[in-house]
């Protein structure tokens, strides 16, 4: 007998597992094994049983082997597991991969939702209690390479449009989770109520030059989110940076050295559907992406998402048809418009 957990225990231990910096590798174990029984879910899981949110999410390979109690919840995946979708944590002690957790929770987040899950998994960021911001370095959870090839090999699965529009849409590298939430909101379709821009490269490292060292001295800087053939880029500013303006206004006069124009968006502004649809239409200029503006989302649609990545609200995910008939609004709106949209092709 065996257990192996998944969905959100399996999110909190497989970013557990990344603090600790301890190697785990695929395993192979008989689906039919995994148990959902409460007492033998608290012995399987050792030194994890306090570390983890109830209930704990574990998977089973067949609805006649759920259980129903308070402090576990049983998720079904029929069929056999997919290729590389399993990790060992210990004798008897499973837990599903970072590609395997993400289609476990593809069909139960909202599309935006699970935009910003995927954002942490290709960033190398941790949420971390505790930590000075609340987070803490690691190296990303995945890849676009392991995703792809999971979604290849993995067959059909619910959700699996979804997880394939997340990864069309959501930029790997990020820092924190605002970067991630400010990239969706410039660049989510109009479909999800984002403002179509092209997608920046996050974290861009710009080498300094010796004359931009004598403004700021270390031999680079990065970039949040950098149209780097643009030459242009944006930083997001929260509450720490009022400890480190003088840093701040160094790095903006050494990137201006080496020819970078760089834009500074607050928490407050993130927060602000009006303020991010005046950002965005400045920077659609800076950036020369071909975007119809009649397309973009209203302030009310607009605050709704930026309301959905702040975590202020939790809605169910868009069913396929809500989506097609979302796309049909904007391709009316676009011949109505007579304009074009943004392909979102990385600059």
């Amino acid at each position: 007998m065996s257990i192996c957990l998944s969905n959100l225990s399996a999110d909190v231990a497989l970013e557990l597992v990344a603090q600790a910096e301890r190697e785990v590798g695929p395993a192979s174990p008989d689906p039919s094994s995994f148990v959902a029984d409460p007492a033998e879910v608290e012995s399987a899981l050792g030194t994890f049983a306090d570390k983890l949110p109830r209930p704990i999410d574990v998977l089973v390979n067949s609805a006649g082997r759920r259980r129903h109690a308070a402090d576990v919840a049983c998720h079904v995946w029929n069929g056999p597991l997919p290729q590389n979708g399993i990790l060992a944590l210990g004798e008897g002690l499973y837990v599903s991969s970072p590609e395997f957790t993400l289609a476990q929770q593809a069909n139960q987040l909202h599309q935006a939702s699970l935009c910003q899950l995927l954002g942490r998994y290709l960033g190398t960021w941790s949420p971390k209690k505790g930590a000075p911001l609340g987070q803490c370095e690691r190296a990303p959870l995945t890849s676009f390479e392991a995703l792809n090839a999971f979604v290849v090999g993995a067959g059909q699965f619910r959700g699996k449009d979804n997880l394939k529009l997340a990864m069309a849409y959501t930029c790997d590298g990020a820092a924190s989770a605002p970067e991630t939430s400010l990239q969706l909101v410039l660049c989510l379709p109009p479909e999800l109520n984002g403002l179509c821009l092209a997608q920046p490269t996050m974290n861009y490292e710009v080498g300094l030059s010796t004359a931009a060292r004598k403004l700021y001295p270390p031999k680079s800087i990065r970039i949040d989110l950098c149209w780097r053939n643009k030459l242009f880029g944006m930083e997001y500013q929260g509450d720490e940076h009022g400890k480190q303006l003088g840093a701040d206004y160094a790095r903006w006069f050494a990137a201006r050295e080496e020819g970078y124009e760089l834009w500074f968006v607050a928490k407050e502004q993130l927060a602000s559907a009006e303020q991010m649809l005046h950002i965005a239409g400045e920077a659609a200029k800076r950036i020369g992406s071909d975007v119809d503006t009649a397309t973009w989302p209203t302030v009310d649609e607009l605050q709704e998402l930026l309301d959905i990545l702040g975590g202020r609200k939790h809605p169910k995910p868009l069913t396929n048809a809500e989506l097609r008939a979302r796309r049909k609004s904007v391709r009316n709106q676009k011949r109505s418009a007579g304009g074009s949209i943004s392909s979102h092709l990385t600059t």
